[in-house]
């Protein structure tokens, strides 16, 4: 396991992620303190033309790899794919890459739209985190959370953040507040590793995270043998919001 981070509790995780739909094809980008990709849509109005995932920063050297199986939906109808994270499994999957796919494919037929979400947790303070996600500068979702719980807002105290989200998410929210409601619950996974500090890289391979098999592409078996952390691949964004999306190393 990997070992804790003595500075965890002083700072936030953010994310950032941005939604542009052209006439033929929809851009999705998306930076945090590990992961900054890029993603490209395009059809014809019928079928998936073309997936153009960019890997620009990522933790493990296996990450790119999970483009193959990202790219076999090409050639296939818009509406041959209505949920893309379930007909992709999560083994074979970078699930962010893959998220930002399936938001992609969502607004297919929205030109024109543009969408900036910006996610932030704040660091565990005394036994709970604050999690929220603003649209185009609009406060979608704010939550309270302890032990994976939701504590805030009453209406939703006791619904977990984990195992199950999806599925209560769906029947609570819809349209755009389930989008945001999904970001959100990603962004908060994502947070965990804030918990932990992975250096020096070399003496934390993938392996070594005692992650269950199969919950992504870099996390499955065979790959996790010889997936291998990048030197540098991490970033605190805690007091730098502004500098997210731009890609900077």
């Amino acid at each position: 396991m990997l070992p804790p981070n003595p500075d965890y509790g002083s700072g936030i995780f953010r994310r950032r992620v941005r939604l542009r739909v052209a006439a033929r094809a929809v851009h999705v980008d998306l930076e945090d303190s590990v992961h900054a990709f890029r993603v490209v849509l395009r059809h014809d109005g019928q079928c998936i033309t073309a997936i153009e995932p960019v890997y620009v920063r990522h933790p493990f050297t296996t990450c790119p790899e999970s483009a193959r199986f990202l790219l076999a939906f090409v050639g296939q109808s818009l509406g041959a794919v209505p949920d893309l994270r379930r007909a992709l499994a999560r083994r074979h999957s970078c699930t962010h890459v893959t998220d930002m796919t399936a938001l992609a494919l969502a607004h297919v037929d929205a030109a024109g739209l543009t969408r900036l979400y910006d996610i932030a947790v704040d660091d565990e303070r005394d036994g709970r985190t604050r999690a929220r996600i603003t649209c185009d500068g609009r406060t979608v979702h704010e939550w309270a959370v302890a032990r994976h719980l939701l504590v805030e807002p009453r209406e939703l105290v006791g619904r977990s953040v984990m195992q199950g989200f999806h599925g209560w998410a769906s029947e609570v929210f819809t349209d755009s507040d389930l989008e945001a409601a999904l970001l959100l619950q990603r962004g908060y996974l994502v947070a965990q590793t804030r918990r932990f500090i992975v250096t020096p890289v070399r003496e934390h391979p993938a392996i070594g995270d005692g992650m269950p098999d199969g919950v992504c592409y870099s996390y499955s078996t065979p790959v996790v043998q010889r997936a291998e952390r990048i030197e540098g691949y991490r970033r605190d964004f805690t007091a730098s919001p502004d500098a997210l999306l731009r890609f900077e190393g």
